[in-house]
């Protein structure tokens, strides 16, 4: 007769260290967006009704200009990539391949994206700490140069837009969170169309945001299972 001791099944425990780094990715995602929100409501409107600004605009606001494209690009340039990872770590079987592509592509333009708002804030920022006579002109030669005023930051947000919208596809496709989120982190789109700028930009950054924290929160739980 065998004394072999039939031994119960146990459940497997979660890994602490790959729940302890999803948090903290999760936590960056959230503050990252939790930080973007009221950022359209600060940023200036130009007074002309352009895209570009006259030395009139900043001017008076200078400070408040630089310092809150610096903030809004570093904020970007930690939560993109959070996004990003997350949502890849999510996605592992059904549409793995799309998450895997658009976090790529996310990763590539935030990194033109962040580069072009510093060099937009720093150029708008020097051009106003002198007085008008010195500073118009160069602002108005900043304005006719919109290639290198604007490109980078414009081709990296429409690859980061791009991006998302592969990563929705994977995201839609693995069935791993409920359909709202990637319904919500489509309002990216949107944000090529509505002004991000003022109050109304709140219509798209609210859902964007609350598709991002709940990518962090759906992340963190799934590392209960993991």
């Amino acid at each position: 007769m065998s004394t072999e001791t039939v031994r119960p099944a146990v459940a497997p425990s979660a890994d602490p260290v790959t729940r302890r780094r999803i948090g903290a990715v999760g936590l960056v995602l959230t503050i990252s967006n939790l930080v973007a929100m009221p950022g359209g409501v600060l940023w200036p409107e130009p007074s002309g009704g352009s895209e570009t600004y006259s030395y009139a605009d900043i001017q008076p606001l200078r400070d408040r200009w630089w310092g809150l494209l610096v903030l809004l690009a570093a904020g970007a340039l930690l939560g993109v990539p959070a996004q990003a990872f997350l949502t890849t770590y999510l996605v592992r079987k059904r549409g793995a391949a799309w998450a895997t592509a658009g976090g790529l592509m996310m990763w590539i333009g935030i990194a033109f994206q962040a580069v072009g708002v510093g060099g937009l804030a720093a150029a708008y920022y020097f051009a106003t700490g002198v007085d008008a006579t010195a500073g118009t002109p160069v602002i108005a030669s900043a304005n006719d140069d919109l290639l290198h005023l604007f490109g980078p930051m414009l081709a990296g947000a429409l690859l980061v837009a791009v991006g998302t919208v592969v990563q929705v596809v994977g995201l839609w496709r693995s069935h791993a969170v409920p359909r709202w989120v990637p319904l919500l982190v489509l309002f990216i789109v949107i944000s090529f169309v509505v002004p991000g700028n003022g109050w109304i930009g709140l219509t798209v950054q609210v859902p964007m945001a609350t598709g991002g924290i709940a990518i962090a929160y759906y992340a963190w739980r799934r590392t209960a299972v993991d």
